[in-house]
């Protein structure tokens, strides 16, 4: 187990009915980006697009929205009742959702794509995330899923969009591009641990850029167009066409 240990009376914490809550403005600001992702995947369900792109994308929120809420409240808020072990169904959780993502952007790609090239995608897609669940299970190391994130967000999700965007200047790839340097900057915060204090740290900043990043990707996911053998062109865009 990746574990370190912490003397929890040194992290700023705050008590509500006499519980402890560790690092409260990291818990806040976590479930904010659950918040996003309840209203996108609650929105996306709404305009009852059937194909497995847009379910795709919208079940990425669902996991993503587990596994922010994990994070924040496990992973933070009650980080010394649980340890480390508090944090891992998190993890998986937002593994799960990359992958999601991904397979909706190969599928977004696929009828632009010899058909092999294309199930080569799909079939990369099932391999890489057996291979990183596998590692991260073996070595319990949040190094492992944050190269999972930065492979199926920033390589894979980021470069076919790029792709689609030139063979059809598709507009949801448009609002992934912007969510991708969000994503990056999201990142970049986090490494440098740049904070203004320990009740607005890098974790809480970070995750404020995240949660941007989290609703351009919604954006996208909105105005995605599948360029299949029956082209599903989603209202907004026809709505802006018109």
């Amino acid at each position: 187990m990746n574990e370190v240990a912490i003397d929890f009376s040194k992290v700023h914490q705050i008590q509500v009915f006499g519980i402890t809550i560790l690092e409260p403005s990291t818990v806040i600001s976590s479930l904010m980006m659950t918040v996003i992702c309840i209203y996108a995947f609650v929105h996306l369900g709404k305009l009852g697009r059937a194909h497995r792109m847009y379910r795709q994308i919208q079940f990425f929120f669902l996991f993503m929205g587990i596994a922010t809420a994990i994070g924040g409240v496990l992973g933070h808020g009650f980080l010394y009742l649980t340890g480390q072990p508090g944090k891992i169904p998190g993890w998986f959780a937002s593994m799960i959702a990359v992958a999601l993502f991904e397979r909706a952007a190969i599928w977004h790609i696929k009828p632009l794509l010899q058909k092999r090239n294309g199930l080569i995608l799909g079939w990369l897609n099932y391999v890489e995330l057996a291979v990183f669940f596998i590692l991260t299970f073996i070595t319990l190391n949040f190094l492992i899923v944050e190269i999972h994130a930065f492979y199926g967000l920033f390589l894979m999700l980021f470069l076919i969009e790029i792709y689609v965007y030139k063979k059809k200047k598709d507009p949801g790839s448009v609002n992934i591009f912007i969510a991708t340097g969000l994503g990056a900057a999201s990142a970049g915060l986090h490494a440098l641990k740049f904070s203004f204090g320990p009740w607005f740290n890098y974790n809480d900043i970070s995750h404020i850029t995240m949660g941007a990043s989290i609703w351009f990707y919604y954006l996208g996911a909105k105005h995605m167009t599948y360029y299949g053998d029956e082209v599903i062109r989603p209202k907004e865009v026809l709505e802006s066409e018109a």
